[in-house]
């Protein structure tokens, strides 16, 4: 019985880990909603301005792999500091939040790319643009791909062409258009440069998962937001229904009624 329920456990560990690794990403986005909500519209607008202001006077320099580097040493720049202080709007540092529908990805992302920060949630790449969308500027976001404890950005691997996806910061949700998909070897980080006027959001991970010797770009364009996209936000913070917990109920159950269950006794005449 024991060895079974064990079975049972092992089997069902990815399911149930990603599950309340959904709940804590709803926490973390549901959090920064109430802080969203508790700022005045002057400091929305200022925290925009800042961000937007950042956008036009970013550097255009390569950007840094982060599966390829250690991040650690980027937060010596000078920027960085005030960089990790535009769009926070409480202390758990969630600066956006990345859903994917089609690919079943909701996520609230962090500033950076550290390593903790992208195998809980989704980070910000450095030296990218910041997510608040406009002409000439291109976000890239990116999480691990794979992890046994949270599926994180491994459904990019599903998506395609004309998907759609949205990034909210500070209350308002950007569209975009998977336009392009890309495999590229480390450090070909080519696709991921602003180009003048265009409005890009690139989603960025390893592939092929488990092996991770290559980086998956999914690059969406801004669009308009769909009519039927207007309506209460915070009813789509879910984690979905824990089949886990009923698969692993069922199987325990059946499992001691087959061992223990009292044999038939033939009536005897």
């Amino acid at each position: 019985m024991a060895v079974i329920i064990m079975g049972l456990g092992i089997l069902l560990y990815p399911s149930t880990a990603d599950w309340f690794s959904r709940l804590t990403h709803n926490n973390e986005i549901s959090q920064y909603r109430e802080a969203t909500a508790g700022i005045t519209p002057t400091e929305r607008s200022e925290a925009l301005r800042l961000a937007d202001a950042y956008n036009s006077g970013m550097p255009q320099g390569p950007l840094r792999d982060p599966f390829a580097y250690e991040s650690a040493g980027v937060d010596t720049d000078a920027g960085y500091a005030a960089y990790e202080q535009l769009l926070r709007v409480s202390d758990s540092g969630v600066i956006s939040r990345i859903k994917f529908v089609d690919a079943g990805i909701d996520l609230p992302v962090h500033h950076g790319t550290d390593d903790e920060v992208i195998s809980k949630g989704a980070g910000h790449l450095y030296g990218s643009s910041l997510p608040v969308g406009g002409p000439s500027t291109h976000a890239v976001l990116t999480a691990h791909s794979g992890l046994p404890s949270a599926s994180l950005f491994t459904p990019l691997h599903n998506v395609e062409l004309g998907n759609e996806f949205w990034v909210e910061v500070l209350g308002e949700r950007h569209w975009y258009r998977v336009e392009n998909i890309e495999i590229v070897e480390p450090n070909d980080l080519r696709q991921m440069q602003i180009i003048e006027g265009r409005d890009f959001v690139t989603l960025f991970t390893c592939t092929p998962v488990g092996v991770n010797s290559h980086r998956l770009l999914v690059r969406g364009e801004r669009i308009e937001a769909p009519p039927d996209s207007i309506g209460e936000m915070q009813s789509d913070v879910t984690a979905g229904f824990p089949w886990w917990a009923v698969v692993f109920i069922g199987g325990t159950t059946a499992t001691w009624w087959l061992l223990f269950r009292k044999p038939r006794v033939a009536n005897q005449v």
